[in-house]
């Protein structure tokens, strides 16, 4: 009776074990938006459309934003925050110089948050002024 428990006991654990990425893989931060103006992700200039913006699977601090079309990606460098959404639904944070837009990050109401490295624009911006920021909500 020992061994039959044993065995149970291993097979339950190899399939817990072997189900745990699909779990892990289903909590990415994803999320679209619309922009009608075009922006900065990273180093990258985008024209105004649909985007999404989903992390990696293969590095949890990696980020891609690509527009609808499949036209435009980058990739951007991010890490955790704090931040809440205030509408309880995805807010996209924007830091706006002038009529520069940059892409700041990813505000959410579940804790997943997430803010992105500036680019070189950026820096090279924010030595001009003070940005002003506001959020686009996520479809």
């Amino acid at each position: 009776m020992k061994k039959i428990t044993a065995v149970v006991f291993a097979v339950c654990m190899m399939i817990l074990m072997a189900s745990v990425p699909v779990i892990a893989q289903d909590m990415g931060l994803k999320a679209n938006f619309s922009m009608s103006t075009s922006f900065y992700a990273g180093g990258a200039k985008l024209p105004a459309g649909s985007y999404s913006i989903r992390q990696s699977q293969e590095d949890s601090s990696v980020y891609v934003v690509q527009n609808s079309a499949g036209s435009h990606q980058v990739m951007l460098v991010g890490q955790s925050s704090s931040a809440t959404a205030q509408t309880g639904k995805a807010d996209i944070v924007f830091n706006r110089y002038g009529t520069a837009e940059y892409l700041a990050g990813v505000d959410t109401a579940t804790g997943t948050s997430v803010s992105f490295d500036p680019g070189a624009a950026e820096k090279m911006a924010a030595k001009k002024g003070s940005p002003q920021k506001h959020t686009v909500p996520a479809n």
